[in-house]
């Protein structure tokens, strides 16, 4: 037998027992599948069918079965025989089974079905009143799938529907009555979709919402106020998208991370806003009391007047703002923060802060003024602080700080960031050898790699050198791996690297002034360059190493000078 016909025949028989495999498949026997410990609750894989021939049901009834999850098959349609013989199931699961399309007909009529979970399969649109014949649904998933349209009516009939899920799609619009059924929907999800706009009709029937999740869609409108009647919200997320001003009524978890916001306002009451990383300059909370935790690192902040009365805030990040002095409109003086835990204030533009500032705030912790302007720090400053356990000042410019009696009066403090300043390679030696007798840590900073795993967490002198914007955007910390004991280690030259790095560091420009000492040194280095460059060129002519050029023009100027010089001869002559 040829070559060639040894391939079709093992074709044919391929193609042969493919068919045979179908045949066997698409009859679903629920009795022989899920046995008997399982008729409540059942899972099935690997099952096979096609749009001609679709999944059959034999075997009368499954009257016990609760809960179907049907995952990693092919099914191009709901088995609709099989939810007809299952009379009792209120959950149905089809999870990753290339599910195509949805129809009218896919459901039987009065099915008391509670939960449909339709994730990751390939529906790429939600027809009109589909899921009429389930008039008990509760929760509704179609995330993970290619929907990019959904119809108007689609959610017809479900005035019972509490959750609804449609996130990881390609939904570009919704219709403007979209969701006025769902009047008793209280979850929704829209995130990663394609949406184009969000206004005040969009959910302005479902008033019972606590969780809206509208993260990572590119907006080209979001009405400020289309939230604003949703008086329950528990969480609403806007991260990564463009909206620019959001109004709300209140809100216990905000999150808006990584977007375009310029302006925030809840009228009443917010526990926790993250909105990292955006173009805040302004925030207003009706409810100040409320608010235990606020990020606003990475925006355009210039005072903390708007956190002026949150006297239950516990947790406050304003790094990577524009701030520069802590004093407000209302308390000039001092931070009136009194149940602050955690206070970050890393790369702003801080200068000097005043004796009183933290007179108020007796149970902060964690305390970090890591990169910013300041020269000097009087340990009084931290005297109220009794409680503090981790301190950051690396990234300054001090050259002097009383070490000695900030350990003596802190007790609890247990990390203590000091690198990065212009300290003198003995003095900070010394600084290093006391607080290592303390069993401070001294903490270096926290590198990962691109996918954001951690890949070091140790001293390394070298990061000295990094630029601000780098600083910045890689300001972690983390303790050492044993305690300060690793720093034994680090010898006489390493410390004399650390110092000379630093002061490269400040040479560069990492500071947005100059001081005296900086000024004269340019002016004299520019005064030695001019000598140097005005002896140079006089060499060079005496030499006549100029150009062609040079010394024609030299050759002239004697000439011209001979001439004139016969002139007045002449004339002195006559």
């Amino acid at each position: 037998m040829s070559s060639n016909s040894l391939i079709i025949y093992f074709v044919l028989l391929l193609a042969l027992c493919s068919t045979w495999s179908t045949a066997k498949t698409s009859t679903l026997n629920l009795t022989e599948s899920c046995n008997v410990n399982q008729m409540y609750f059942c899972t099935l894989t690997n099952l096979s069918s096609t749009l001609r021939d679709p999944l059959l049901i034999a075997n009368a009834t499954a009257p016990q079965l609760s809960e179907l999850v049907l995952r990693d098959s092919i099914l191009p349609r709901i088995p609709r025989s099989l939810l007809a013989q299952a009379p009792a199931l209120r959950a149905f699961f089809l999870h990753n089974c290339e599910l195509q399309r949805l129809t009218v007909f896919d459901f039987p009529t009065g099915h008391p079905l509670h939960t449909l979970v339709l994730q990751a399969n390939r529906i790429s649109d939600v027809p009109e009143k589909v899921f009429v014949p389930l008039h008990e649904l509760q929760e509704l998933q179609l995330g993970r799938n290619m929907i990019h349209m959904v119809h108007k009516n689609a959610f017809a009939g479900l005035e019972r529907l509490h959750y609804l899920d449609l996130q990881q799609n390609d939904i570009r619009e919704l219709p403007a009555t979209l969701f006025d059924e769902l009047v008793s929907l209280e979850h929704i999800d829209l995130s990663s979709n394609s949406i184009q706009r969000i206004d005040v009709n969009t959910f302005v029937r479902n008033t019972k919402l606590q969780t809206v999740l509208l993260g990572d869609n590119s907006f080209a409108t979001f009405e400020s106020n289309a939230l604003e009647h949703l008086s329950h919200l528990h969480l609403l997320d806007i991260s990564s998208s463009n909206v620019k001003v959001l109004s709300l009524e209140s809100v216990d978890t905000l999150l808006a991370q990584g977007g375009a916001l310029e302006n925030i306002v809840i009228s009443g009451s917010a526990v926790k806003v993250h909105a990292a990383n955006n173009l805040l300059n302004k925030l207003e909370i009706g409810d100040k009391l409320s608010v235990r935790e606020l990020d606003l690192h990475g925006n355009r902040l210039e005072s903390l007047d708007c956190m002026v009365g949150m006297l239950n805030l516990q947790r406050l990040d304003v790094a990577r703002n524009q701030l520069k002095t802590l004093r407000t409109f209302e308390s000039p003086q001092y931070l009136p923060l009194p149940n602050l835990v955690h206070l970050s204030l890393s790369t702003n533009q801080l200068q000097n802060i005043t004796l009183e500032t933290f007179l108020l705030l007796q149970k902060l912790t964690q305390l970090d003024l890591s990169f910013n302007n300041l020269l000097n720090l009087d340990q009084r400053l931290f005297a109220p602080l009794i409680n503090l356990e981790k301190f950051y000042i690396e990234g300054n410019r001090l050259h002097s700080f009383d070490y000695e009696k900030f350990v003596e009066s802190h007790e609890y403090v247990k990390e203590f960031g000091m690198f990065e300043n212009e300290w003198e390679y003995r003095y900070m030696r010394t600084m290093v050898a006391y607080l290592k007798e303390h069993n401070i840590q001294l903490p270096g900073r926290f590198t990962s790699n691109s996918n954001g795993n951690s890949v070091g967490n140790h001293i390394d002198t070298t990061l000295n050198s990094l630029s601000t914007s780098d600083k910045a955007a890689h300001h972690r910390y983390a303790s050492t791996a044993s305690s300060v004991n690793d720093f034994d280690t680090l010898d006489t030259d390493m410390l004399a690297a650390s110092s000379a790095a630093t002061a490269m560091t400040d040479i560069s420009g990492i500071h947005p002034y100059f001081t005296t000492r900086d000024v004269l040194t340019l002016v004299i280095l520019l005064l030695v360059f001019l000598i140097l460059l005005l002896q140079l060129f006089s060499i060079l002519r005496e030499e006549e190493y100029l150009p062609n050029c040079c010394n024609r023009l030299a050759r002239n100027a004697r000439t011209h000078n001979r001439r004139r010089l016969e002139e007045e001869e002449e004339d002195s002559e006559v």
